[in-house]
């Protein structure tokens, strides 16, 4: 393995702005509180270092197996744009619901997995989302021991609405990285085999570009992998071996492919990394990786979003350095539990949890405008997770997460607004 190392020190500067609140656009939610506001940054971020840690070896040492790109995997499922607005906390009116789906009764009910990022891209003429989900274990459900399994990933080929086909795919990492404690994390048992190992973290994001898979890691940084090297794997009836067994065939939980890991950003004083999304900086062309910190309202930290500049092969450069915002809450405070984040030019859209309950939903979108006096929140659905824009329609794609016992209905679904209607 080879190491970059990226080390980004600078002042950072704060802006502070006026105490009038400036006119604001209407909005589903009006709730105000009276709580201080905060100064805004929109700045170099201060003391940030990014190391790249390069593994393509690992990668390499699977291509006599083949690689495989999204338009040759076999999607076996299959979901369904009927219904998905009738899932629980769902409240887009009526007037700004465009388009979206349900997965299978399966994977609507598992509670051994639960879905959380969102990102897309087209090959071959083909339209797909890429969506994560995060292995289950009892510290989020009482008796469920998944989180082993790592990350799936689902491949969406949403082309066309009314066929809407699907593959999940094993997130996998070299070995090695077993050894390392930011790397990888110890659960419940099963068979590790040799050569790869599961990608334990919660992958509360996903972004694509020049090729790149960017997946957010809660504490460590951002994971890579490559859309092009899709592995196929052998099927295991016992669902518990993982890695190349000593005969060569290898194995992921009867998964049927797996997408080993390229490489990972560890960047320092900018965690959690809660969520990742492509965006831009001040002009469109300025590719830049952009990063929201879930934080609870209960906490003296203070929630930022960071902003980090892609060069054309999709690989985080020193220049320009790395940006910060510190966005405001239509009530002037935080803007806490983010969720899911969306920035171009001057505008960072947020998905939010943990709110009071509106419209039957404790989620908002919350836009924020830099310069302004506070945000603006309209009504979301509830269990919202990670954002991503699909630039060739401006529609902003989200996801809710929860499995159906959780309230007895199904919540789980994927959905697409315009930007426009919330720009």
């Amino acid at each position: 393995m080879s190491l970059r190392n990226y080390c980004i020190a600078a002042i950072a500067a704060t802006t502070l702005h006026a105490c009038q609140k400036h006119t604001q656009p209407a909005a589903d939610d009006q709730t105000s509180n009276p709580g201080p506001r905060l100064p805004t940054e929109n700045a170099i971020a201060a003391n940030v270092t990014v190391t790249y840690t390069d593994e393509s070896s690992f990668v390499n040492s699977l291509s006599s197996y083949g690689y495989k790109t999204p338009d040759q995997l076999n999607l076996n499922r299959v979901g369904t744009s009927s219904g998905y607005t009738g899932v629980y906390g769902f409240n887009i009116p009526a007037a700004n619901q465009v388009k979206g789906f349900k997965w299978n009764s399966g994977d609507q009910q598992t509670n051994e997995w639960r879905p959380q990022g969102i990102t897309g891209f087209t090959w071959g003429g083909r339209n797909f989302l890429l969506i994560t989900w995060y292995g289950v274990g009892p510290g989020n459900i009482a008796g469920v021991n998944n989180q082993h399994k790592g990350v799936r990933v689902s491949l969406v080929d949403i082309t066309s609405m009314s066929n809407i086909t699907y593959r999940h795919i094993l997130l996998v990492q070299e070995k090695a990285n077993m050894s390392n404690s930011e790397l990888y994390k110890a659960s419940n048992s099963y068979v590790q085999l040799g050569s790869y190992a599961p990608v334990t973290i919660h992958a509360g994001g996903i972004a694509c570009y020049a090729g790149k898979v960017y997946v957010a890691d809660t504490n460590l940084g951002i994971r890579v992998f490559d859309l092009t090297k899709f592995v196929s794997a052998a099927g295991d009836a016992t669902e518990t071996r993982l890695g190349m067994e000593t005969g060569g065939s290898l194995k992921a939980f009867n998964y049927s492919y797996i997408l080993p890991q390229t490489g990972y950003y560890k960047i320092t004083n900018a965690k959690p990394f809660s969520c990742i999304e492509l965006g831009t900086g001040a002009t469109a062309p300025d590719k830049m990786l952009w990063t929201g910190q879930y934080i609870e309202a209960s906490s003296t930290t203070v929630p930022k979003v960071y902003g980090f500049h892609l060069n054309a092969a999709g690989q985080i450069v020193t220049s320009p350095q790395p940006e910060v915002i510190t966005p405001i809450d239509n009530d002037n405070t935080n803007v806490n539990g983010i969720q899911g984040v969306y920035r171009a030019g001057n505008k960072t859209f947020m998905a939010t949890t943990g709110n009071s309950s509106y419209e039957g939903s404790t989620a908002r979108l919350t836009r924020y405008n830099d310069g302004a006096a506070a945000g603006v929140r309209y009504r979301w659905p509830h269990g919202a997770e990670d954002l991503y824009l699909e630039t060739a329609t401006s529609y902003l794609w989200n996801l809710t997460e929860y499995e159906t016992e959780k309230y007895g209905v199904d919540n789980r679904c994927v959905f697409a607004v315009r930007l426009s209607d919330y720009d």
